[in-house]
């Protein structure tokens, strides 16, 4: 007895076999291939996560106490945040200002108090700093201040 069976059943010939085990193993190779693509970048965004970026000289200078001198008087400075406070004299005259960094070398430094009599700037005067270069904790400095240009030395000590 000779059975027909419907279109679509029955054994496959010889060319759907092997049509089909050709794209079930191109499949597989793009599946090792995307496993090792995936494993890849997972690697390297774990190692670029421990990495960190490498900063300025110039952070020195974001917070601490220095010194410098003016006319052979020792200054005593304190940067915290955006406050910078020097003191003169041994503290007999203040200067205080707000800091905004412009980018990680350079800063305005907007004056809030000085307790000098007849002082050089006033309140609300704007002085520029640029940190020219950092040598271990030697700060090499250019500020203006009321076109009154002036290079110097600060010593981190703290």
């Amino acid at each position: 007895m000779n059975l027909r069976l419907p279109i679509g059943f029955g054994k496959p010939t010889a060319k759907s076999t092997h049509d089909s085990s050709r794209s079930f193993f191109k499949a597989l190779r793009v599946t090792k291939y995307a496993k090792k693509m995936s494993l890849f970048l997972v690697m390297l965004c774990a190692l670029m996560g421990f990495t960190t970026l490498p900063t300025s000289d110039c952070d020195i200078a974001h917070e601490g106490t220095f010194i410098y001198f003016y006319e052979q008087k020792e200054v005593k400075v304190t940067i915290h945040k955006d406050l910078h406070t020097e003191y003169h004299e041994g503290g007999k005259y203040i200067i205080q200002s707000h800091i905004h960094w412009i980018d990680d070398c350079s800063f305005i430094a907007s004056c809030i108090k000085n307790t000098f009599p007849d002082p050089a700037y006033t309140v609300e005067d704007q002085m520029y700093v640029k940190i020219n270069r950092v040598i271990d904790n030697e700060i090499y400095f250019t500020s203006i201040i009321n076109r009154f240009e002036w290079s110097g030395k600060m010593v981190k000590v703290k």
